[in-house]
């Protein structure tokens, strides 16, 4: 499943860096990287994706406020960068040698587009194209979408085998996120190799989302595969896991208050893990402003040691101060 990224205004102004004194090639190849993701946005910013609600700090109110054009207010520290886009570009090609690999045995399930006409299609592992008959074909995973709740995504395919198919590389930056305990004992000294080893079923956030895709693709597909490949070693091994809605249902549960939210233009409850303006999460949100009602004209915008707290006087002090006025 592709992640959506937009180029900020920051990280805009970081491409004046590469320009030059830099190196030859490296220079063009980061302005052209991120430029391409202001020119290709990857995914409807109207919808919940079960790639940001699988993880355990996903806001539904976050995406109430994007979904109904909320202006944002402030720039993201966590601006796109070349390094990161060289991380997704790796993961995309993992993806891609098994969706080839799948799509040559001839089980291939989903959306595909000709690279000359343009025309997009569902199909399973076509040869050419339906119009103009072009053998250059690009795979666009399997679309997926409930029209009566504001949720879209696509799975990384779907096969004549009755399944779904998610594909994760795996690396240590996964483990840091995904398996803090296992990420530990690789800091303590144990070989990436055992590490490998004890990864015995999918991560709680690949369940969410699976879980979240099979809800969508119900009844067409009641379990989905996990192909997990380890960076280090290139090593792979999978999971079946079959639907199981009850998994998901505190998250379904949001998305039907931001769905029913957008409709009648209320935004949804904060999670309970959003402790104030000023946490964590919150404090680097783009909408934090609007969602806590913060007044624009007594907070500064800067460093907060230097907002002015203002405290309203009690009324016997005003009416003396009105009596000496007089």
């Amino acid at each position: 499943m592709s992640v959506a990224r937009s180029l900020r205004p920051s990280a805009l102004g970081r491409l004046k860096d590469t320009y030059k004194g830099k190196g030859l090639l490296l220079p063009r190849l980061e302005r052209h990287v991120m430029r391409s993701i202001e020119e290709n946005p990857e995914r409807s910013t109207h919808h919940m994706h079960p790639s940001d609600m699988a993880k355990k700090d996903w806001c539904g109110r976050h995406d109430y406020y994007r979904i109904i054009d909320t202006p944002t207010e402030k720039t993201s520290k966590a601006n796109p960068s070349f390094r990161m886009e060289n991380v997704f570009a790796e993961g995309h090609a993992i993806h891609g040698k098994y969706q080839q690999w799948m799509w040559e045995m001839g089980i291939l399930v989903g959306d595909f587009q000709c690279r000359e006409c343009g025309h997009r299609w569902g199909d399973i592992s076509p040869k050419q194209c339906q119009f103009c008959l072009s053998e250059r074909l690009t795979y666009k995973e399997y679309p997926l979408q409930r029209k009566t709740m504001l949720i879209q995504g696509h799975a990384d395919a779907a096969t004549t085998l009755d399944c779904l198919v998610e594909i994760k590389s795996i690396g240590l930056g996964t483990l840091r996120f995904d398996a803090p305990r296992l990420h530990q004992r690789y800091l303590n000294g144990e070989s990436a190799e055992d590490i490998w080893f004890e990864i015995n079923r999918p991560f709680p956030s690949h369940m969410r989302q699976g879980q979240l895709y099979l809800w969508l693709a119900w009844p067409l597909y009641e379990r989905i595969v996990f192909v997990y490949e380890f960076k280090p070693t290139q090593a792979v091994k999978e999971f079946v896991v079959d639907y199981n809605k009850s998994f998901i249902e505190p998250l379904l549960e949001t998305a039907r208050s931001v769905t029913t939210g957008v409709a009648a233009g209320l935004p949804p409850d904060r999670p309970s893990w959003a402790e104030g303006p000023e946490g964590k999460i919150c404090g680097s949100c783009e909408y934090r402003r609007t969602c806590w009602g913060i007044n624009d004209t007594i907070e500064e915008a800067g460093d907060p040691t230097q907002r002015v707290n203002i405290k309203r006087t009690t009324s016997a002090k005003r009416r003396r101060g009105l009596g000496r006025s007089a």
